[in-house]
């Protein structure tokens, strides 16, 4: 019979091993898929089209877009440290910036999961209960579906396209929200689960995340949260209008918002790493059928995807090795 100690003891060893395979193995993983897709996204429309039609972008609007995509992860980093005040966690913005900004090197893990790792730093470096700060990675993960959702809605409405996947996604976050509301009820099946073997000895921990969750996705910091999704995800998608306008064909900012909205939900919900393959074929498949000619509709993609996806786990890679350069 295993004891208690020795569950804890496998569990730690489990955290332990995937932590270091998403350290060690995750990001390059990840890079040899996006090669994969590149390359498909490549042989899709004419290797020769899409190279002809890269080189035709400026690196001017390139610039731009790292530019946008820079602003807008400060729009994010405020959203991180406004939940860290609203939960009386108490970081300084030094230490706060620095574990937010060195979280986006875990972008390209399944759905943003591997972020969690924002909640282990401050719980080795700062004492912070990770079971605590947990809640933040993922009240933020379903404030950028919220934002992201509604980018695609908007272009859902103006192109009268059909909308119904759009509202399942709102629909089952909005449950989720208002089951997570209904303390009385999360409480009483708390207090069950104390009584489970294994997970009962964890039920201080759980307890403690729920009570975070719960305050976090109160109406208030909700709608705080939210707003400020949308203009860091609103950034992205007004570059990716830049982008085709760059690539000398007609677009709106609707386009932008709606394309790189959809494609995002879509990456998303497809839990692989980055939304890599589901985020791009996406996205192409909806500029092509708009009238973008393939190759334009491709390298757009490849660059609007580097310019957000691959700069933040660049930039985020950057900060932490700098971090520890100085430790």
């Amino acid at each position: 019979m295993t004891t208690s100690g020795e569950a804890e003891g496998v569990g730690a060893t489990v955290v332990d091993r995937c932590r270091r395979a998403v350290r060690e193995h995750g990001v390059w993983l990840t890079a040899l898929l996006s090669v994969v897709v590149f390359l498909g996204l490549a042989a899709y429309a004419d290797v020769g089209d899409v190279t002809n039609a890269l080189a035709t972008l400026r690196w001017r609007t390139f610039a731009t877009v790292i530019g946008l995509t820079t602003v807008g992860y400060g729009f994010r980093f405020a959203k991180w440290h406004y939940y860290l005040r609203r939960l009386e966690v108490d970081v300084p913005l030094e230490a706060s910036a620095i574990t937010f900004f060195s979280g986006l090197m875990m972008v390209v893990t399944p759905g943003k999961a591997g972020e969690v790792w924002k909640a282990w730093f401050l719980r080795d470096k700062r004492g912070v209960p990770a079971s605590e700060t947990t809640s933040v990675v993922g009240a933020e993960r379903v404030t950028d579906l919220v934002a992201l959702s509604a980018m695609a809605a908007l272009g859902l409405l103006v192109y009268s396209r059909s909308s119904l996947p759009i509202v399942i996604v709102l629909g089952a976050i909005g449950v989720g929200i208002g089951l997570l509301q209904w303390r009385r009820a999360c409480l009483a099946i708390l207090g069950r689960l104390e009584s489970l073997p294994v997970v009962g000895e964890h039920a201080t921990e759980l307890e403690r995340f729920y009570e975070s969750a719960y305050r976090l996705f109160q109406i208030r910091p909700l709608v705080v949260a939210t707003l400020l999704s949308l203009a860091a995800w609103g950034l992205e998608g007004l570059a990716l209008w830049l982008v085709l306008e760059g690539f000398g064909v007609e677009a709106t900012v609707v386009i932008g918002l709606f394309v790189f909205g959809l494609g995002s939900v879509v990456g998303a919900v497809s839990m692989l790493p980055g939304g890599l393959a589901a985020a791009e074929a996406s996205m192409v498949g909806v500029l092509v059928t708009f009238g973008y000619p393939e190759a334009v509709a491709a390298a757009a993609t490849v660059v609007i995807r580097v310019g957000t996806l691959w700069y933040a786990a660049a930039l985020g890679t950057t900060v932490f090795l700098a971090y520890k350069a100085t430790r």
